[in-house]
């Protein structure tokens, strides 16, 4: 099949990456994804979600010790198979989105990641979408990364990504047409 709308070849074109080099994002870029990801909708329109665009390395070093405290040998056995040191892999700007705990956070905030990452794509960016940070919000964890995000007391954590320029290359997944059930 020949796909010539730009939307959809930047949806089959996109892979997670997990190897970013240093350069930055430009305020440009970040205002585009910020616009983006405002765009994305939420259910009854209620806009509950929270997005915070991290650029900070201390931050993002400060998550990262919260998710290696909890995360177990295997996953770190895998971050140094890929040569990372880090759950956000070097990228230069992570996104961790919040919201408060109410049936329709997981859902809307799968569609804000998503818009997040076809915007990035069309850019020219790539990204990571992660759930491994959520470890570094657990309420449980006096020491967890809540405060440091300027979470409100019934926000939590829904899911994050990381974006900027690619250090590496991957193909995208391969398309398995027997996971699609049709009805006619």
């Amino acid at each position: 099949m020949t796909v010539k709308n730009q939307t959809l070849i930047n949806i089959r074109e996109r892979s997670s990456i997990r190897a970013y080099t240093r350069e930055l994002l430009t305020k440009e870029e970040m205002d585009i994804l910020k616009d983006a990801v405002l765009a994305a909708p939420t259910a009854r329109d209620r806009q509950q979600l929270r997005y915070s665009f991290i650029t900070d390395e201390t931050i993002i070093r400060k998550i990262d010790a919260r998710i290696f405290h909890y995360c177990d040998s295997a996953m770190k056995k895998m971050l140094r198979e890929r040569n990372a040191d880090s759950f956000f892999y070097g990228a230069p700007c992570a996104v961790v989105i919040t919201g408060t705990d109410t049936s329709w956070s997981d859902l809307d905030a799968g569609i804000a990641v998503q818009t997040l990452a076809i915007a990035a794509q069309s850019m020219g960016l790539s990204s990571v979408i992660l759930g491994m940070p959520r470890l570094a919000f657990k309420a449980d964890d006096p020491d967890n990364c809540r405060e440091l995000m300027r979470m409100e007391e019934d926000e939590r954590f829904c899911v994050a990504i990381a974006i900027g320029h690619a250090a590496t290359t991957k193909k995208p997944h391969v398309h398995n047409p027997r996971l699609i059930r049709d009805f006619n």
